[in-house]
């Protein structure tokens, strides 16, 4: 399983963004991914005792992170029309929401988007395991991002975030991935 992070921030006069951090986190489960029903193992939190998990680590493939953000953008595109109406309500609110995007990669390198939460689990549950070093990071680039400059009116940082590119994207084919991430 693969869990990357997603960042919608919707300003009053700035219109929508998303984005995706850099940060990544592959997690191995203990099983391999079966058509049998009686076995649950596609999912992390089906694959058995969290102590025995393997310990999640970083993604070091661009192949596949090209393929999760092409994935996070037909994502957003498909529902983009039904964000919030803007203006907002005070005239001063921003939207903002940091999404939790689940993917599993086969065989052939293909990443399948399992599931969008949209409170994902931060150093907790299935994601407890994870270097904290990873969240601070997340954190620390949403406060530069999105809530320093609207607090204090300095640039917003992009930090690990990547813009994806929202309007337009559709489903084109994309290279898998060939090393062994």
């Amino acid at each position: 399983m693969l869990r990357a992070h997603a960042l919608l921030h919707c300003s009053g006069a700035g219109g929508a963004r998303a984005y995706c951090h850099s940060d990544m986190v592959v997690i191995d489960h203990g099983q391999l991914y079966t058509e049998q029903p009686h076995v649950r193992a596609a999912h992390i939190s089906s694959a058995g005792n969290p102590k025995n998990w393997p310990k999640p680590y970083l993604l070091d493939c661009e192949p596949t992170a090209r393929q999760v953000r092409a994935l996070m953008e037909q994502t957003f595109a498909a529902v983009w029309q039904f964000l919030p109406p803007r203006p907002f309500t005070p005239p001063e609110s921003e939207l903002c929401q940091v999404l939790g995007f689940d993917f599993a990669v086969d065989a052939h390198g293909r990443c399948w988007l399992l599931e969008v939460n949209n409170y994902p689990a931060i150093a907790s549950g299935t994601m407890e395991h994870v270097d904290t070093s990873v969240y601070t990071n997340l954190v620390r680039d949403v406060l530069q991002l999105v809530v320093l400059p609207r607090l204090d009116g300095i640039p917003p940082v992009l930090g690990g975030f990547v813009e994806l590119h929202v309007e337009g994207a559709t489903g084109t084919t994309v290279t898998t991935c060939t090393c062994s991430c």
